[in-house]
């Protein structure tokens, strides 16, 4: 577009000069009107490119809208399914502790049961011996010391008797209470399922919205070019962080550092797939323009296991634009891995990870239609080509 305009500029200057150079043959009456002419023709192409320059900003405006709106339905998806992962731990802990409110109800009732049986016993026992009188039963003894010693055993008899009807009333009770909690923790579980399926919907419904805008914005004009622009900010941004990381680290790192550079060629993937971009300067041909990738991008199946390449410490965890859901894992001696794209993250910042340990899932996040984990390797600000350092 702007080639066009610049060559109708030319032509326009180009005429016009050839114009007056004829011009001066002509009477001064056909040479106004030939300049005045051209002038038109000038001006209306100032206006067209006035314009066309006023379309270009508003799409371009129109592009910066779409991309809040992608970022903001991106971040969403991201609280929800952190909230998603939220639940399913509360219902686990919820369902842990009702197989040992059951186990306990299951044991309370089955001492009531025996207790009941005891009773019932007694009972029978006393039925069968409606005549009977203690008093009775002590003046028929042998003597004075075996009727004081029949009472006495009488008597506890007695208060043993009234000891297990109050232990079977406490028994019914807590049995009573174990059972209304049983079905409140029931009735949690089945709220905290709901609140998960609804979750669950909100999440697909901002999946379809955010292919929906995506759509959008390659139809309206392409962001190729700020797409970039963001990726430099982001590296500087990540790179600004991981200083930070680094400021904290002691001496001890020139040791770590050694221990990490013997697995080099030894390192987990970490996600099953295949790169679709390589680490370095790339050159795009659509566009004509040269790249800098910092990292490898991993094409995987929505929802694959992300997993740590080596064992270290997560010390990151954010939202970027371009990145997505990110985390990043300190392995000591200054090295870093950086996982970004996730869509469910496992894991919390201070945590302690080993190798081959589930750090998240792949999702669908940046320009990309397709599940796509963005993997860096950095010692230090040095980016490292991660293909080098995996087996």
């Amino acid at each position: 577009m702007w080639q066009r305009l610049a060559i109708s500029s030319i032509i326009i200057i180009v005429l016009f000069d050839a114009d007056y150079v004829t011009a001066q043959k002509r009477s001064d009456v056909e040479l106004d009107d030939i300049i005045s002419s051209r002038r038109v023709e000038l001006e209306a192409i100032k206006k067209e490119l006035k314009l066309k320059e006023e379309r270009v900003k508003i799409l371009e405006a129109e592009e910066k809208q779409y991309l809040k709106r992608l970022y903001a339905i991106e971040e969403q998806l991201s609280l929800n399914n952190r909230f998603i992962t939220k639940i399913k731990k509360q219902i686990t802990d919820l369902n842990n502790s009702l197989k040992r409110l059951e186990s306990r109800l299951a044991v309370n009732q089955e001492e009531l049961k025996r207790r009941e049986d005891i009773m019932e016993q007694r009972l029978v026992w006393i039925y069968k011996r409606s005549n009977f009188s203690p008093l009775l039963y002590a003046i028929g003894a042998e003597d004075f010391l075996q009727g004081a010693r029949r009472l006495y055993l009488f008597s506890l008899l007695n208060r043993y008797d009234r000891s297990m009807i109050i232990k079977m009333e406490e028994l019914n009770q807590s049995i009573k209470s174990e059972k209304s909690e049983l079905l409140k923790r029931k009735n949690e579980i089945i709220n905290l399922k709901a609140e998960k399926e609804t979750q669950a919907k909100i999440v697909k419904v901002a999946r379809k919205n955010r292919k929906r805008l995506l759509m959008e914005i390659r139809r309206k004009k392409d962001v190729q070019l700020k797409e970039i622009q963001q990726l430099v900010e982001d590296q500087e941004r990540i790179s600004g962080i991981i200083e930070i990381l680094m400021a904290k680290k002691t001496a001890s790192e020139i040791e770590e550092a050694r221990a990490f550079l013997k697995l080099q060629g030894k390192l987990l993937w970490p996600v099953t797939g295949k790169i679709i971009r390589g680490f370095g300067k790339i050159r795009d041909e659509k566009y004509a323009t040269v790249i800098s990738n910092p990292g490898i991008d991993i094409e995987a199946d929505m929802g694959s296991p992300v997993r740590a390449i080596a064992t270290g410490e997560v010390t990151y965890i954010s939202w970027l634009r371009g990145y997505g859901s990110f985390v990043i894992i300190d392995h000591g001696g200054s090295y870093y891995s950086l996982y970004a794209h996730l869509d469910e993250i496992l894991v919390e910042i201070g945590q302690l990870i080993t190798a081959g340990e589930i750090l998240g899932t792949v999702s669908e996040t940046g320009a990309s239609a397709k599940p796509v984990l963005h993997f860096e390797l950095r010692k230090g600000k040095e980016q490292l080509n991660p293909a080098a350092w995996l087996r």
